[in-house]
């Protein structure tokens, strides 16, 4: 559904499938709360002996924006340019895609340390794909639904409103890669494609590659068994990549509990990241089948019976990159330099890590502006497709 039109597109949809209680997922969810309510409750009490005023939970991805379109769970969100669109109309518009399994807000967290807000104060026209949050029905979509399905059927939308024939593409991890597949199958018209953080040669170094290779893990068996694997066998999985930093980070809290400014920011990571969602079954089951046998890099990966060929991409790509990124380490990211079919490719490497690289302070001080004119740069560049010779 667009924003002030409904199309019809195929069969009406079905009701959604009621939840089916899982009280591991019940008991986990509460457990977060009580996590996040004691959290709050001692940084309180700490702020009280130094004669400090209590904080509460920050808001978080307050940039305002329209619902132009919907799909399944997933909706379309234009935001809303903070002055007369303008010149930017003629331009081509800037899609951001995530992960399916984390909150897109991670791009808008806070005004202060918002992407959305930098990219449209520099006059980009910014819409999000946000999956939404997973339905019971989800388990049975698989890669193909995302990366050659709802995204594409989303970038359409947007060409259409805006008039353009073709779009930038921002992807940010699985979303990056969802990008990837989408345009070499031929379903995404790029003019350009930002790709942070984004998997691509999936044998790399990391432990989260070495787990999802091991022997004994089988990702199917895993959907399988829960349909959506569930937010709280993933969350723990993804805080053992790093167990030292959780330990790290509540020092350094102890250490900065009086500076209003540094818990506004905590807060609000902390709000993302206990706001994760379960992984869809039967793009789950593919996408650790892709770590396995790493057919992406290895140009033999198959999605609703189209081969998935790298070479194929030539749009200009700017790949952003984290050097202490362990969930997809920078050797992953830069093989598309040898992959895919461009010349034009650009890379902007920064200290820190995953989620730094949109929330960081360094990152939006040095970082994103060159984003942005990167992508003017390529607006002011002829319209051709930049081909390796």
């Amino acid at each position: 559904m667009t924003g002030r039109s409904r199309t019809p597109r195929g069969p009406a949809p079905k009701a959604a499938l009621p939840a089916r209680f899982d009280p591991f997922e019940a008991g986990f969810s509460v457990g977060q709360e009580i996590y996040k309510a004691g959290l709050l409750s001692a940084i309180n009490g700490r702020r009280l002996t130094l004669g400090k005023p209590p904080v509460g939970w920050p808001a978080v991805g307050t940039t305002p924006s329209d619902v132009m379109w919907s799909e399944g769970g997933a909706r379309l969100l234009r935001y809303r340019a903070p002055t007369a669109r303008g010149a930017t109309a003629k331009k081509p518009p800037l899609l951001l895609v995530c992960s399916l399994i984390n909150r897109p807000y991670v791009l808008d967290l806070l005004p202060e340390r918002s992407v959305v807000l930098r990219l449209l104060g520099d006059g980009i026209d910014v819409w999000l794909l946000d999956w939404g949050g997973t339905r019971r029905e989800d388990a049975a979509l698989d890669l193909a639904d995302y990366a050659l399905g709802r995204l594409p059927h989303a970038a359409e939308v947007v060409l259409k409103t805006t008039g353009q024939k073709q779009l930038h593409v921002l992807g940010y991890c699985m979303g990056g890669t969802f990008a990837l597949m989408a345009i070499a199958a031929g379903c995404l018209p790029a003019a350009s494609l930002v790709a942070m953080a984004t998997p691509v040669d999936f044998h790399d170094p990391g432990l989260l590659s070495t787990w999802c290779r091991s022997p004994g893990f089988d990702g199917a068996a895993l959907a399988k068994s829960y349909g959506n694997v569930p937010a709280h066998v993933l969350q723990p999985a993804f805080k053992m990549l790093d167990p030292i930093g959780i330990a790290t980070k509540l020092i350094h809290l102890d250490e900065k509990v009086g500076d209003d400014d540094f818990l506004r920011f905590f807060l609000a990571m902390e709000t993302w990241l206990e706001d994760s969602m379960a992984f869809p079954g039967g793009a789950f089951a593919q996408w650790v089948a892709a770590y396995r046998d790493n057919s992406l890099a290895r140009g033999t990966l198959i999605l609703a019976g189209k081969a998935i060929d790298l070479a194929r991409v030539r749009c200009p790509i700017l790949a952003l990159v984290a050097k202490k990124d362990y969930i997809t380490p920078p050797a992953s990211s830069l093989a598309l330099q040898d992959l895919a079919g461009t010349k034009d490719y650009e890379v902007i490497a920064i200290e820190g890590g995953h989620i730094g690289l949109s929330t960081g302070r360094a990152a939006h001080e040095h970082l994103w502006p060159r984003v942005s004119a990167w992508l003017k740069e390529r607006d002011r560049a002829p319209a051709q497709q930049r081909k390796k010779p």
